[in-house]
């Protein structure tokens, strides 16, 4: 029995081992799928510290960085508001300790499921559809069909950016069929005849379509306390170096 424990043990040791280091990320989906996931395996392989990544929200990241938890706290949406998010729970957070660093843009895509036959969509008709206000698609050229608005429940950072930008600050319809990821919009898009929602580019899917509308992105932050170690700056620097983002 002790040979065996002692060589769990060993095990244990050599997989803790395997990693010269760890740096611990938390934050909301959009900034978490679009950037911090993508190089994981990559930056492992090629740095040999290992990404701790919580897919959470914008706000418990940034409560997790405060905390000490974290090194990178993931957004995609202005440090203002998520430190408002912070106090609104209770927690309140010193905004001169904190550096927040452009990382990367998510340029966000509406999406319509095909049976609508809508291809386009003004500003106002974009905000009709999203607040409740137009209820058919044929109200705007397309076919009899009832507008089904599908929205993200941890997608924070692009329904703020989307919700200021596109609805001018006006509520989404609380008859919207809520969904949770980027990847479960563009299900249920393209599950519901009338169907539409707002998703990150690249997750229009066979039957969805890409609605021409007004263009809105969503910046994506690396917030950390004081400047990022220097850890914490090579995982930004190699996400810049791999993905082409110089800003």
């Amino acid at each position: 029995m002790k040979g065996i424990a002692a060589a769990v043990a060993l095990s244990i040791g050599l997989c803790q081992l395997a990693f010269a280091g760890e740096i611990k990320i938390e934050g909301g989906g959009t900034a978490i799928t679009s950037v911090f996931l993508p190089i994981k395996n990559r930056y492992e392989k090629l740095h040999g510290d290992y990404l701790s990544i919580v897919q959470s929200s914008a706000v418990k990241g940034l409560i997790a960085l405060n905390a000490g938890r974290v090194d990178i706290a993931a957004a995609a949406h202005p440090l203002d508001d998520i430190i408002a998010g912070a106090e609104k729970q209770g927690v309140a957070i010193d905004r001169s300790n904190l550096v927040q660093t452009q990382i990367g843009e998510n340029c966000l895509a509406v999406i319509a499921n095909r049976a609508g036959e809508v291809r386009s969509l003004s500003k106002e008709q974009l905000k009709g559809v999203f607040t409740g206000k137009i209820t058919n698609w044929k109200e705007v050229g397309g076919k009899d069909l009832p507008v089904g608005v599908i929205w993200g429940r941890q997608t924070e950072g692009q329904n703020i950016q989307f919700t200021r930008i596109a609805l001018d600050g006006e509520p989404v319809t609380a008859k919207a069929h809520l969904a949770t990821t980027y990847r479960d919009i563009s299900d249920m898009v393209g599950q519901l005849p009338g169907g539409i929602g707002v998703v990150s580019i690249e997750m229009s899917t066979p039957a969805t379509r890409t609605v021409d509308t007004i263009s809105i992105s969503s910046p994506i932050y690396a917030v950390t306390k004081g400047k990022p170690s220097e850890n914490v700056q090579t995982v930004i620097d190699f996400y810049k170096a791999e993905y082409g983002f110089l800003k």
